[in-house]
């Protein structure tokens, strides 16, 4: 558990449903701020963290794994720490799969529906997509202003942030504010959950942006995108990028799809 909670992303602004203190964004998880999240005693919380013999109710370790951010195996493995009866039983790989997926989604959702403002969605959903890609470079999500002008807060920054933008006003140097949408992938991403890779760009863009997010120095060519639209004409996507050859599997696919298609339900 503490080598889990000292792996989480000091820039992550969500433990589970709780939201951090603004002071502590860039800081390391605390186990006073696990506490708080999973509505236990620090004393409780350290005594469990350290080791020692505690009995936990099941819906205690569910909150502990989605704070956590535990992948499947973690997951199943946590709970048969704790429950050794379990231990005999496992789960197929493709059924701790889409468990996982489902509550990633059902999170998601309880979140998206609370949300008061269209920044306040698309941050939940983007932190959401950090979760699942918890060795990305870059994640983030990306608004359309106007014809051709875009904005993209990071979520999650890896010391790649400026380099990218760099690369994209370089990419879009000298041209239209139409073709800085095609850049983008609107409108290839056309409807809300649409999802695209560099793979699936024009050829001339594809060429362009092989050349300059591939350069050595960025390596940024693997990027998966999925596309946020609401009724009221917002129009976003939700981003990941790594460096060098990355594969993105159907099953996480699936989910960063359907991410989108909720997050646009919500602003809709």
């Amino acid at each position: 558990m503490r080598e889990r909670r000292l792996k989480l992303d000091p820039n992550i602004r969500f433990l589970g449903g709780r939201e951090r203190p603004a002071v502590r964004w860039g800081k390391r998880v605390t186990q006073e701020e696990m506490a708080e999240a999973l509505e236990v005693s620090r004393v409780w919380y350290g005594a469990l963290e350290s080791g020692s013999r505690a009995r936990t109710s099941t819906s205690l370790l569910d909150r502990l794994a989605s704070v956590l951010m535990l992948d499947g195996d973690e997951r199943s493995e946590l709970f048969g720490m704790a429950l050794p009866e379990l231990k005999p039983m496992a789960l197929q790989t493709q059924s701790k799969e889409a468990l996982g997926g489902f509550r990633i989604l059902r999170s998601t959702a309880k979140r998206l529906w609370s949300a008061t403002t269209d920044v306040e969605a698309l941050v939940i959903a983007t932190e959401q997509l950090a979760g699942i890609f918890r060795d990305a470079h870059l994640v983030f999500y990306s608004r359309r202003i106007r014809v051709g002008t875009w904005e993209w807060p990071y979520i999650v920054d890896r010391g790649l942030g400026d380099n990218n933008r760099q690369a994209f006003e370089a990419i879009t140097s000298g041209k239209t504010p139409a073709e800085v949408d095609d850049v983008v992938q609107y409108p290839l991403l056309w409807k809300p959950g649409d999802l695209a890779t560099s793979e699936d760009y024009p050829a001339d863009v594809r060429n362009d942006h092989k050349r300059i997010f591939g350069e050595p120095t960025l390596d940024l060519d693997s990027f998966l995108h999925a596309r946020v639209r609401s009724r009221s004409g917002i129009v976003a996507g939700l981003q990941v990028k790594h460096r060098g050859s990355y594969s993105y599997t159907s099953e996480v696919r699936t989910i960063i799809a359907t991410l989108a298609d909720l997050a646009s339900l919500a602003l809709s």
